[in-house]
């Protein structure tokens, strides 16, 4: 019997104290490659930095 893979996204998006946009994710996948799970990672991560740059603080 062969088991169907399955993919679980989790995305945490919060502001900082400062108004700053933050935000971190996984992406796990069952019974599939490790190269599947980079991949998918990989994408996650692109989408999220598009619609959510990060904006480094300016140092004073």
């Amino acid at each position: 019997m062969v088991e169907e893979r399955s993919t679980r996204h989790r995305v945490n998006i919060s502001r900082t104290s400062k108004g700053l946009i933050s935000w971190d994710c996984t992406y796990e996948v069952s019974n599939g490659t490790q190269e599947e799970a980079l991949a998918g990672s990989d994408a996650l991560v692109a989408e999220l930095q598009t619609r959510y740059p990060i904006v480094e603080e300016e140092k004073k």
